[in-house]
Parts: C-alpha cells; structure tokens; sequence
C-alpha cells in the first residue's frame, strides 16, 4: 500500500513538472514575453474616501524586456477619476505613477509574468484584458514637524548586549545609557541569539517591550501604493500591550526573517504619565515605520530602526511635514 501511494504521488509529481514545462513551451505566451502583446487596463484613482479624483496626473512606462526598449505614456483621468492605459508589453512590468496637487503620489507596479506565474495570453493580448484597477491618492491634510531618523539616514544601530531589554530613546535617535546617550524609554528591544556568526546562526530573536506606565503600539494597515503610507492621527481605541517577537532563523532552505518593513507599520504610546488616580493624562505618539535586524561580525547584532515622534505630548497628529514636502513623484 505504501508503495502504492508512493507511486502514485511521484506519478502526480511528473505530471505537474510536465505541466509547467507545456505551459512555459506555449509558443503564443513565448511569444509575448520576447517581442510584447497588448495590455488594456483601466485605472480609477480615487481618495482616502473612495471618492474618484479627476484630472490626476499618470504616466506609466510599459516595459519590454530592457528598459530602453519601453514605451512612456503620459495623461489625466476623465471627470469619472478613470484612465485607461493601452499599449505593448512584454509583461514583466508595467509602472504607473499618480499625481495631483494636494495629495500625496502613489506608484504602482503590475505585473503579467510575475516568477513562477504565467498567465494568458489570447489574440495578442494579455489576459484580463480591459481589467479595473483601483489606485488610492490619499489627500495632504495636516502635516506637522515630526522627530524623525529618516532624513539623516542615521537609522542603523549596533546590539551589543544579548537578554537584556534596553531602551531607546526616540528623540535622541540613540540608545538609553549606558549603552547609549538616550535618558528616556519609548520602548525596549532585547536580543536574543545563539552567538554564533552569521553564517553559522541558527536562531536569532529580538523582543520589543514598551515603558510602564500604558506604554503601548498597536498595528496599522499600510497604504502600500502611496507616498504616505501611515495613519493621520492615533486611534487610541486600538492600543494593545503585548510584546512584539521578531525572529531571523536559519533553516533547511535559506535564512528567514520576520521584521517589521514596508507591509507592517505600527504606532507606538511612550513618555506616559498617569494623575494620582492611575490614570492617564499624558503621552507622547510615534510611527514606527520600519525594524529589521541580524546577528553581526562586529558584535551580537545589529539593528536598523525608522520612526516618526511627535515631540508635543497628546498631539496625536502623525502626518509628518517632512513627507508632504517631498516631490510626490518624478517629474511629469
């Protein structure tokens, strides 16, 4: 019997390996990828509030295999927010760009031959053909000077100690002594690994804990396509106090690692103080934007940590002003 389900799964094996190598031999699809078929796709730019936009600036580039060979198309939705983009591709990339005074820009890449997918191609086109796609242009409301790492680029930092949970200071952009020049605690990292270097790790940990009293972070959806990728303001309904674990293993297939990158952003409550009740009166606000980390030649490990803080206690504005003021996409 086992023998028999053995036979049978190897049997399944080959005909899914014959499968992919037909469907990667089709000659129409080859053909696509190697000399282009036509795409057709409807784009509908809308705001925060799903409300259409007109008159949003595009301008997309159709790839073709090698970057000079693409072709640049430039124009405005209609009055319905929409625009409709057609032209030659190879499939491998199509990037489109939205722009519009007032808002932040957004930037999207698609994608008919993503690796390791295949898709149709009928009649010279590539299918879905005519399909709706939503792009978001969020608006510029609000934005405030916010203490931030990112500009300086100084947002990589040495672990030097392993299980001990020390903390770090966001308006000093620096460890809490003695490790660093901080003297306050927004939150806490500690690292944990197995001590062996990189390239003979197997476990890695780092924990992040936040400061007492109602120290807090709680996750925020991320507007992948935009500029500006957070939250407006804080929701203070939404804050939850369990410590994050991130974790960097070395497996049977190659490193992985879990860390907090341009698909995970949290909002973090520090600085808190409490009235004689044990309540809360006052806090400070921070974004979180981006946390990865590894074991290093030079010591335990090594962290690279961005962030948002607004300097004002209870100002729960995380618009920062340092992001509206960029230009909100290349030139059109």
């Amino acid at each position: 019997m086992k023998r028999y389900c053995a036979a049978v799964l190897i049997s399944l094996s080959a005909l899914q390996v014959v499968a992919l190598v037909t469907l990667k031999k089709d000659p129409v699809y080859r053909d696509a990828r190697r000399n282009g078929a036509q795409t057709k796709i409807e784009l509908h730019i809308q705001d925060d509030d799903g409300t259409p936009v007109p008159d949003a600036k595009i301008k997309a580039y159709l790839g073709m295999n090698f970057r000079p060979l693409g072709t640049w198309i430039k124009g405005t939705t209609d009055t319905n927010g929409v625009f409709v983009l057609e032209g030659k591709t190879c499939g491998d990339e199509i990037e489109v760009f939205v722009a519009k005074d007032g808002y932040y820009g957004s930037h999207v890449i698609y994608r008919y031959a993503k690796m390791g997918e295949e898709r149709d191609v009928k009649d010279g086109k590539w299918q879905p053909y005519g399909a709706a796609e939503k792009i978001g242009l969020r608006k510029i409301k609000n934005p405030i000077r916010l203490v931030s790492n990112v500009e300086s680029m100084a947002y990589d930092f040495s672990i030097t100690v392993t299980n001990v949970a020390v903390g770090f200071d966001m308006m000093k952009n620096d460890w809490v002594a003695p490790h660093g020049a901080g003297d306050t605690s927004d939150f806490y990292l500690e690292f944990r690994s197995d001590g062996l270097p990189p390239n003979a790790s197997r476990f890695a940990q780092l924990i992040m804990t936040y400061s007492e009293p109602f120290g807090a972070v709680y996750e925020v959806p991320v507007a992948t396509q935009s500029n500006f990728k957070g939250c407006y303001t804080v929701d203070g309904d939404k804050f939850g106090t369990r410590p994050f674990l991130f974790e960097n293993r070395m497996t049977e297939s190659g490193r992985q690692i879990d860390r907090l990158g341009e698909n995970r952003l949290f909002v973090v409550r520090s600085r808190c103080k409490v009235d004689e009740h044990g309540r809360l009166v006052s806090a400070n606000y921070a974004t979180l934007d981006y946390l990865s980390f590894s074991t290093s030649f030079k010591g335990p490990g090594g962290c690279r940590l961005c962030y948002h803080f607004n300097p004002t206690p209870n100002d729960m504005n995380l618009e920062a002003e340092e992001t509206a003021r960029r230009p909100q996409n290349f030139s059109f």
